[in-house]
């Protein structure tokens, strides 16, 4: 999901932080040095029934933990005069194994994730899961992950297109466009950007809780998501043990065994700052707050569908 300015509706959430400590030794902080080792990456790929499959199964984001499922996440926020729906699809059939040297032998999984905006009537509230028919595609991306033999989840890359301001409509083939900034923030493992001078690396995007199969993570880890031209995000667990209280999305009610992270990007400083919380009871990213640039933005997951692969 991508940072908005608007200001999401409350969803009568509250984050209340669990200091007890967890047993087993710990990483103490700092940045986060795994090495990028491509012979990691087989457990996460099945190449039966004669296709390839990819698993991500990170206990904080089971994107796909299985290959019988695809799998639908739908996210909703907004405020008086919008809805903001994100709806993330993933099928473990979707893989990407094209990548430059020295990704060759990576196979990613493709996650489509679209966001549509639907303005909202006098009175009408922002809360029914079929508000994305009658809304505006503003946004359309395939980022790719993989996971390695420690359940990191690791940023691969993105292809993301925008719909808004000048950018042509979806009925209009990727092909076809010939402003760059509809495609900003696009970015390829081992590809060069536009400007032919940084060859972008991938970064972990969701750690494991043992990520060199040795310490556990602690709080203060940082770590970086991706290196590349127009896209450098970092992260930062600010609590490895949150609970989270959620009086609406998919299940409201207390979540426990949440991890709490900070996002952000040095190419904007001070802004497009996010808070994350993952929790490892099986629902993964419940809830997402924007903190900078304005007012707090909110999105919460509200629903995952599941349909059986044939």
């Amino acid at each position: 999901m991508h940072k908005r300015t608007a200001d999401y509706f409350s969803a009568a959430i509250t984050a209340a932080v669990m200091m007890g400590c967890a047993s087993g030794s710990a990483l103490a902080g700092g940045l986060l040095s795994v090495d990028f080792d491509d012979n990691n990456f087989d457990d996460s790929t099945t190449t039966a029934p004669a296709v390839t499959m990819t698993m991500i199964s990170n206990a904080y984001w089971p994107l796909s933990p299985d290959f019988a499922y695809l799998r639908t996440f739908t996210y909703i926020g907004g405020n008086d005069d919008e809805c903001v729906i994100n709806k993330i699809l993933v099928d473990p059939r979707e893989v990407k194994s094209d990548f430059a040297p020295p990704y060759e032998k990576i196979h990613a999984q493709i996650v489509l994730d679209q966001e549509w905006v639907v303005e909202l009537e006098e009175g009408e509230a922002c809360n029914a899961l079929t508000a994305f028919e009658a809304g505006d595609l503003t946004e359309r991306t395939f980022d790719w992950y993989a996971q390695d033999i420690f359940w990191n989840v690791w940023y691969m890359g993105e292809h993301s297109r925008s719909f808004e301001d000048e950018c042509p409509g979806p009925e209009v083939d990727d092909a076809d466009v010939e402003d760059d900034e509809c495609f900003e923030g696009s970015w390829e493992a081992g590809q060069y950007g536009p400007e032919m001078e940084i060859k972008a690396a991938p970064g972990i995007v969701v750690p494991s809780d043992y990520p060199t199969g040795g310490e556990m993570i602690s709080n203060g880890t940082f770590y970086q998501q991706e290196t590349a031209e127009d896209a450098e995000d970092m992260a930062k667990i600010l609590r490895t043990d949150a609970a989270l209280m959620v009086e609406d999305g998919i299940a409201p009610g207390e979540y426990a065994n949440c991890r709490a992270v900070k996002e952000w990007t040095p190419l904007e400083p001070g802004a497009s700052v996010e808070h994350k919380w993952y929790c490892s009871d099986g629902a993964g990213l419940v809830l997402v707050e924007g903190i900078g640039g304005g007012p707090t933005e909110r999105e919460v997951l509200v629903e995952v569908e599941m349909t059986a692969i044939p």
